[in-house]
């Protein structure tokens, strides 16, 4: 048995990997219930989606809420062996936060909450919140439409090879890009996860 929390999110994602995933979850919830935020996060998504359990959103909502909320206190405190996993993970929860406050799962829908979410993961540097946030930008959903900010976000996840099909244009001077678009380097993201 595994003895820290950590170590029963490992095993929950050895499972969930080899399609066990009724035991993964019953792992994901021991780590949450012991206060591991990773924990929180897996066992939120496991049960927003009924992955080896029934699916209920409210409660899915209320630990997708505790991870986030640990999330930004986390993101410097985990342990060297978990720092780049947990930074990925946390971040995620936040953003999936804003998933939930966009489509009502678990709680009321609220597009500016969404984006409010998708911001601050997109500012962590989590390319789908990044283009997330773009769409909003660009169809004024939850926030002002502001076609520069929406160009910016679409060209950060394009650097991190998560480029939209026909968003040509966010690679206009007119949106604050250069006139070609530039080559997607995988590494080129690893400028924004490092300051934080």
């Amino acid at each position: 048995m595994p003895e820290r929390a950590e170590d029963y999110v490992r095993q929950g994602i050895e499972f969930h990997e080899s399609g066990d995933i009724s035991k993964a979850t019953h792992y994901f919830r021991t780590a949450a219930e012991l206060g591991d935020p990773v924990g929180m996060l897996m066992y939120g998504l496991s049960v927003r989606h009924g992955w080896g359990c029934t699916a209920n959103r409210v409660l899915a909502f209320q630990y997708l809420q505790k991870s986030a909320e640990h999330a930004v206190g986390d993101l410097n405190s985990r342990d060297s062996f978990t720092s780049t996993a947990a930074k990925g993970e946390l971040v995620l929860s936040i953003y999936e936060l804003g998933i939930c406050f966009r489509h009502g799962w678990g709680t009321d829908k609220n597009k500016k909450t969404a984006a409010y979410y998708f911001e601050i993961a997109a500012n962590l540097g989590d390319p789908d919140a990044q283009n997330d946030l773009a769409w909003c930008y660009y169809h004024g959903v939850g926030v002002k439409k502001d076609m520069y900010k929406s160009a910016k976000y679409y060209r950060l996840a394009a650097a991190q090879g998560l480029e939209i099909m026909g968003n040509s244009w966010i690679w206009k001077d007119k949106y604050g890009g250069p006139t070609s678009p530039m080559p997607v380097d995988k590494h080129s993201h690893r400028h924004l996860l490092q300051a934080f």
